[in-house]
């Protein structure tokens, strides 16, 4: 069991880089975090030596512009990067809602989906039928949820996500700004979803680009600059407040 301030997010000096192809070995002078590995291959440093802890409860936000590793900080906790030098070390159940259509199959149906998510996740606090209904009622897909995913338009496919990754809480929640493309109806459900995530303390990191949104939602952010973590500032007000006044997620 976790206990309320319990370190939930261990990163020590953790380097991501992504493998590149197609690209001129000129462009090592155009950008420095593009590095020639020892067989001559170029990367993208796309997370270079970042160290960063987070205890159960806090609410942190991730800003920088595109490009400057937002999203691959979000995956390497999620585990979906890994890093080539340093230890990342995370302790409790992760939700991760960070691209459209991650885990799912477009040939199948959203149940079909939901019914492969469910076995995928190991829910053991309901059973599949109920996790099944829940996450139907909440996307709102209508006849579309026996229809293959394929056909899902970027919000429909917002909708099933979200509602299949927020069935039953996590210690850790993940979330990219990806959840715009929903509409403002289904934004202000999933914001009620994610209120209850605040209220049982569970750990919430959240890449965006709307400052507003982030000071609402969050109790710290941390700026990231070429893959380097350049600020670590807490805020003042407690996002479990603040929360109860946003209408977009």
């Amino acid at each position: 069991m976790i206990h309320s301030r319990e370190v939930v997010i261990r990163i020590s000096n953790a380097t991501v880089e992504i493998p590149l192809r197609g690209v001129k070995a000129s462009a090592t002078a155009e950008d420095t975090r593009i590095v020639r590995k020892p067989n001559g291959s170029l990367a993208l440093r796309a997370l270079d030596r970042v160290s960063l802890e987070v205890r159960r409860g806090e609410r942190v936000g991730i800003i920088g512009g595109n490009g400057n590793g937002k999203t691959t900080l979000l995956k390497l906790i999620g585990g979906m990067l890994p890093a080539v030098e340093g230890v990342v070390e995370v302790r409790g159940s992760i939700r991760s809602l960070l691209t459209i259509g991650a885990g799912t199959v477009p040939a199948l149906t959203g149940r079909q989906n939901v019914m492969m998510r469910y076995a995928l996740l190991g829910i053991k606090g309901i059973s599949r039928e109920e996790y099944i209904s829940d996450v139907a009622e909440f996307a709102e897909l209508g006849a579309f949820f026996d229809m293959p995913i394929g056909t899902y338009s970027p919000g429909m496919q917002s909708r099933l996500q979200f509602a299949m990754s927020t069935v039953e809480p996590a210690d850790i929640l993940l979330l990219d700004e990806w959840i715009g493309v929903a509409d403002q109806a289904f934004q202000e459900k999933a914001n009620k979803r994610l209120e209850q995530y605040i209220e049982k303390n569970e750990g919430f990191l959240f890449a965006s680009h709307n400052a507003e949104l982030l000071k609402k939602m969050t109790n710290r952010t941390i700026e990231l600059k070429n893959g380097k973590i350049a600020s670590d500032q807490a805020l003042d007000e407690d996002p479990r407040v603040n929360i109860q006044k946003l209408n977009v997620v």
